[in-house]
């Protein structure tokens, strides 16, 4: 192995490496300004990089690896992951790009160092060499499923990661730039955009999309730079949000990973943008280790040099490639064929051990499960987790303003076992998500925890309605066939918040599914999780008649 490693790779000196203020950077301005920015740094070691602009990161994690420092990513920037840096890393400065977070870090006793407009300095050329053996980051995961937990990587490590990308998708043509959805302190961010930018001499475009026209803008900002190929790295999650634009041109590539993605969703995208869908397979611990284009097949092809292997107990263990070493992994796979020296090792994912449940004797995995439930009708998200670690029901959190529970729990029980119906099922206004959009376990149990806690009260009984045929109501309304009217079901519901202290302040939906008329039952279900949103159900018999949603506020005194 090489002692030194070039910080830039595939680049001529003319090169465009990202853009700042729609100017380009050239590969020796971007060698230059990040020596400019390392001459100011503190003495360190380590650089917590917290710049939410491309560009900044980008030059700003140059600069401390050109002084030797180690950048630390933190999962998220919570207060309570702040003081854990600090203590952990006494000795470390932050590197931001906005006011805000300069202050919040600030504030915790972490020396600053602002990275806006950096990049007027002194060309250099050419790239400087870093040390293969500098541990050159420390990331960590994303507590998807508990509690971050820290990996370090050697500069070598990295470097190699980036040609394991290269050699599965291939250096991108001249006409290409990179596009990437997820935070760059995640791996797949991290890689895909930082370290696949410095490696493949492929520029990095200066935006970070997040809603369906940020994408549109964003490839209209390309082609204005001439760039006509983009390579677009996401998640499912975002890449089911994207397409919500019909029709997208100049997309050369998509790249997924972090979750699951439906083939479903790949062959529908594939079609309506006319662009190849790739996924990638892999971990904080080992970057890509594995992809596969699932609109055509659901094995995966390991990385270059990358063998799996499945031990005696069934634990999965990989290495070859860019690893160091071995790593085992909490995940099961079927390998389905060994490779040769022309062809790659091919496996199948099955599940993850933190992700198979069992619930009656019945097993199924908590990410199928979610794909199941993101993917009914009116379910803008959602997310199947255990509540504790002991529980012996799931329970999902879901974003769906325009259902009711009773919908959303019907619509499952004709896709799921009723084994695995969540129980409960929380209606929350977003799921806690990170940095790559991967869902909080921790967070999600503590809503749990607190939406329980406003259950700990007999559930209030349904209230019943019956308006007899010579109510006044019926007089002159619908003679040949009366009708309860929609206004007198709210105004019960509205009586049924105010006997739970509660005011009705906005109606936010609502829904009449069925008639009703004189001498028949009506039995109502107004729910609060304790939020100012409550719903409602009204049914005759087993028949839903109405349902909804609105805003509500505590009663004065209650």
């Amino acid at each position: 192995m090489k002692s030194v490693l070039p910080l830039l790779d595939r680049y001529a000196p003319e090169s465009t490496v990202t853009w700042c203020d729609g100017r380009p950077v050239t590969a020796q301005v971007f060698c230059g300004a990040a020596a400019a920015v390392g001459s100011r740094l503190p003495p360190g070691p380590h650089a917590i990089n917290l710049c939410e602009q491309a560009p900044n990161f980008l030059l700003t994690a140059a600069a401390a690896w050109m002084r030797g420092h180690t950048l630390v990513l933190p999962a998220d920037r919570l207060a309570h992951t702040l003081d854990q840096l600090h203590g952990d890393f006494p000795d470390a400065y932050c590197l931001c790009d906005t006011q805000e977070t300069a202050d919040v870090v600030r504030a915790r006793g972490f020396p600053v160092v602002d990275a806006a407009g950096a990049f007027d300095a002194p060309a250099l050329w050419p790239p400087p060499g870093i040390p293969a053996t500098l541990v050159a980051a420390c990331l960590h995961t994303s507590g998807s499923t508990g509690i971050p937990t820290r990996h370090v990587k050697s500069w070598a490590e990295l470097v190699a990661g980036a040609a394991t990308l290269a050699q599965a998708f291939g250096v991108p043509p001249a006409s290409a730039a990179l596009l990437g959805s997820v935070a760059p302190q995640h791996m797949f961010g991290f890689e895909t955009t930082i370290l696949f930018t410095l490696q493949s001499g492929s520029p990095l475009l200066p935006l970070r999309p997040a809603l369906p026209s940020d994408l549109s803008n964003a490839l209209h900002f390309a082609h204005a730079l001439g760039r006509t190929d983009i390579w677009l790295f996401t998640t499912p999650l975002q890449l089911r949000a994207f397409h919500a634009v019909p029709r997208l041109d100049g997309l050369a590539r998509v790249v997924t990973a972090t979750m699951p993605l439906e083939p479903s969703l790949a062959q529908a995208i594939e079609r309506d943008w006319a662009v190849p869908v790739e996924e990638i397979y892999g971990c904080t611990e080992g970057g890509m280790l594995a992809y596969r284009r699932p609109a055509q097949t659901e094995d995966f092809t390991a990385g270059s040099g990358i063998r799996f292997a499945v031990d005696a107990q069934g634990h999965t263990i990989v290495a070859g490639g860019h690893l160091s070493a071995p790593l085992p992994l909490s995940d099961h796979i079927e390998i389905v064929a060994e490779g040769t020296t022309t062809s790659a090792q091919r496996i199948r994912f099955l599940g993850r051990d933190d992700d198979l449940v069992k619930v009656a004797g019945k097993r199924a995995s908590l990410a199928g499960l979610t794909s199941i439930l993101q993917s009914l009708p009116g379910i803008d998200d959602g997310v199947f987790f255990l509540p504790a670690p002991t529980a012996r029901r799931l329970c999902a959190a879901v974003v769906a303003p325009r259902l009711s529970a009773a919908r959303v729990q019907s619509a499952l029980a004709a896709v799921i076992d009723p084994a695995f119906l969540p129980r409960p099922l929380l209606f929350v206004d977003e799921i806690p998500r990170g940095a790559a959009h991967k869902a909080s376990l921790a967070s999600l149990r503590e809503i749990a925890a607190r939406m329980a806690e406003g259950r700990n009260e007999p559930a209030p009984q349904p209230s019943r309605m019956v308006l007899p045929a010579g109510d006044p109501v019926f007089a002159g309304h619908f003679p040949d066939r009366p009708i309860v009217p929609g206004v007198l079901i709210l105004a019960h519901v509205q009586a049924q918040l105010a006997r739970r202290g509660l005011r009705l302040c906005e109606l936010r939906s609502a829904k009449f599914h069925a008639t009703t008329g004189p001498g028949e039952v009506l039995e109502f279900h107004v729910t609060h999780s304790g939020r100012d949103v409550a719903r409602f159900e009204v049914f005759r018999d087993s028949t839903l008649v109405a349902d909804g949603a609105c805003r509500v506020e505590h009663l004065a005194g209650t």
